[in-house]
């Protein structure tokens, strides 16, 4: 007994967690198995069940971070004043709305846009929330194991998640993956609500996250590097389908890629806590682009398999250090500025990526030009 009081966790891991941290890590494990049981498939559905053209379904995207941009800093205000849990919490049941709205699309494709106000709104609740309680409760010392903990989480979701969400959507129809994606999603609320949040209100305005544009003008530019995330969560996982055939196929293979990433997120914690983050950001960046290049040779399950791992590590070797640093620049300010400076500046990316790959695909018809485009975001990374 005396052996197991003693025992500590491996090092990678972080340790002493903070309550508030321990109840985001329980709430995104199940919101992430939730969302990985069916974001793998959205793209798909749109793609393959509303018959959306490429081109359209960026477009679609290009409306979520539209709005999005506009929105974020009404999130940010609503976190300040109310609480950082409270705002997570709210977004919950736009997210569910959101699904209902794609499944009410069915035989109505174009109804779909109507869907994406509702998206952005869910986003601009959940991720000022999110992240200033990763800024505000994270420990200095240990912030990179912490955010790689919840980014190993999210990958174990993406384990399970596709695999289930695949033989869902097989053998029952997408109507039943979005049904349990739901059921699962609202569960999540459950840790964030087990005890009161101790919280302090403060005055936000926009004008503060104005002065870190001016502050950070290269931090705006590497932002917009998440223009490259776009592309590898809509672009992807309809190209991973059309080799793949179908969507039990194409669950497997995502979740056999996530599991290798899995690992790597644990020690690529570690090592951002250890060394200099910013070279990590750099190396990652750049072979990040260098394997969206790669994905031109991507004709059967086995390549685009070992595509997809390489492409999970390589991005995690830059956006846990990424992240890491966003966080400590976050917790020497006021939380919520820098969170709407961070989602706004990567929402503008994420726009320019969806118009300029739309107006790309409807030209060429090709993967590889998106590849491309992606790859030049992500050398963007870069610059923060």
């Amino acid at each position: 007994m005396s052996n197991l009081l003693n025992f500590h966790l491996p090092h990678y891991f972080s340790k002493d967690v903070r309550k508030e941290m321990g109840e985001l890590y329980a709430s995104s494990a199940i919101s992430n198995f939730a969302l990985a049981v069916i974001t793998l498939f959205e793209p798909i559905f749109l793609y393959s069940v509303l018959h959306l053209k490429i081109p359209v379904i960026l477009l679609f995207m290009a409306l979520v971070y539209f709005v999005y941009i506009f929105l974020i800093p009404l999130g940010g205000k609503f976190a300040s004043v109310y609480g950082y849990r409270h705002s997570i919490v709210l977004s919950v049941p736009f997210q569910i709305f959101y699904w209902l709205a794609l499944l009410a699309s069915v035989g109505h494709p174009m109804a779909v846009f109507l869907a994406a106000p509702v998206l952005a709104v869910q986003k601009s609740f959940y991720w000022p929330g999110f992240h200033s309680v990763m800024a505000y409760y994270g420990q200095t010392e240990q912030v990179g194991r912490e955010f790689g903990m919840v980014y190993a989480i999210e990958n174990i979701s993406q384990i399970g998640g596709p695999v289930l969400g695949g033989i869902l959507a097989q053998y029952f129809g997408m109507p039943a993956a979005f049904l349990v994606a739901a059921l699962i999603y609202c569960a999540s609320i459950v840790p964030l609500l087990l005890a009161a949040e101790i919280f302090t209100p403060r005055a936000y305005s926009f004008k503060q996250t104005w002065e870190l544009y001016k502050t950070f003008p290269k931090k705006f530019v590497g932002y917009l590097g998440f223009g490259d995330e776009l592309l590898v969560l809509t672009v992807w996982p309809i190209f991973i389908y059309i080799i793949a055939t179908d969507y039990k196929d194409t669950g497997l293979l995502t979740a056999g890629a996530a599991l290798i990433a899995t690992i790597a997120a644990l020690f690529l914690g570690e090592i951002t806590d250890s060394y200099t983050k910013r070279i990590l950001v750099k190396i990652g960046a750049f072979f990040g682009s260098i394997i969206w290049v790669g994905r031109y040779f991507c004709t059967n399950f086995v390549t685009t398999f070992t595509a997809d791992t390489l492409s999970r590590t390589s991005r995690e070797t830059m956006f846990i250090p990424l992240s890491t640093l966003t966080y400590l620049r976050a917790e020497a300010t006021h939380v919520v500025p820098y969170a709407v400076f961070f989602e706004q500046s990567l929402a503008i990316g994420k726009l320019s990526a969806c118009l300029l790959g739309a107006l790309l695909f409807s030209l060429t018809g090709s993967f590889m030009v998106l590849f491309i485009v992606a790859g030049a975001y992500s050398l963007l990374y870069m610059y923060i």
